[in-house]
């Protein structure tokens, strides 16, 4: 259905649909139990490794998060922080550290390499533990967010982020941290203006507008 109506509109965006359990139904991975998280790699989540935050781990995330506590922009500053952290920690551990940002074919099937779904399952994974912590005053973590746009080639492939939303507001922020090595901030930015920007997408302007660029970690 989504491939008929981005060929009839030109794109698509969209959201994954029902709750959050239901991406990681479709991939067979595994919510995060208590601490314990399963970290996505070999693309596509086809290998999960355990990996278990220790209390020391929490503690010194609780330590980072508190540092956003004024406001819910300081709270995604604060999260990006602690969402570094916490990717480097498992990463060390189950052998995901070395990724290399981005996809690539070398890639696919590697336990070493993660694709967009796999660091964005990841991503939501860490929230969840965050979450349960009730490390979040601003936002809550929302269901998995999915855009795309076909007329772009491979620039327009299906592209997931993990989500927050602002409680107040009620924006959702895309959370994405693709192209980036182990050990770097994610990107946090409103899920209209993530990957390709909704007013290109939805009304056909010219190239899209990429709201990641880090300037250091691209392949």
């Amino acid at each position: 259905m989504m491939a008929v109506l981005a060929t009839a509109l030109g794109g698509c965006a969209y959201q994954g649909s029902g709750p959050i359990e239901v991406h990681y139904q479709k991939y067979k991975a595994r919510l995060p139990e208590k601490d314990k998280v399963f970290v996505c790699s070999s693309y596509g989540c086809r290998t999960q490794t355990p990996f278990k935050f220790t209390p020391a781990d929490i503690a010194e995330v609780s330590k980072i998060m508190a540092k956003g506590a004024a406001s819910p922009a300081a709270e995604r500053e604060a999260t990006k922080a602690a969402l570094a952290w916490m990717g480097h920690r498992a990463d060390t551990a189950v052998g995901t550290a070395g990724d290399r940002p981005g996809d690539d074919l070398a890639g696919n099937g590697d336990p070493g390499q993660m694709d967009c779904v796999d660091v964005a399952t990841n991503l939501t994974s860490y929230m969840l533990v965050m979450e349960r912590h009730k490390l979040f005053r601003h936002h809550s973590v929302g269901s998995m967010h999915v855009k795309e746009d076909l007329r772009r080639g491979i620039d327009g492939w299906t592209h997931y982020a993990g989500i927050l939303v602002e409680n107040k507001t009620k924006q959702q922020y895309a959370v994405d941290g693709w192209l980036l090595a182990s050990g770097k901030p994610p990107e946090i930015v409103e899920t209209e203006r993530w990957y390709i920007d909704d007013n290109d997408l939805l009304f056909g302007g010219k190239g899209a507008v990429a709201a990641m660029k880090p300037s250091t970690d691209k392949k």
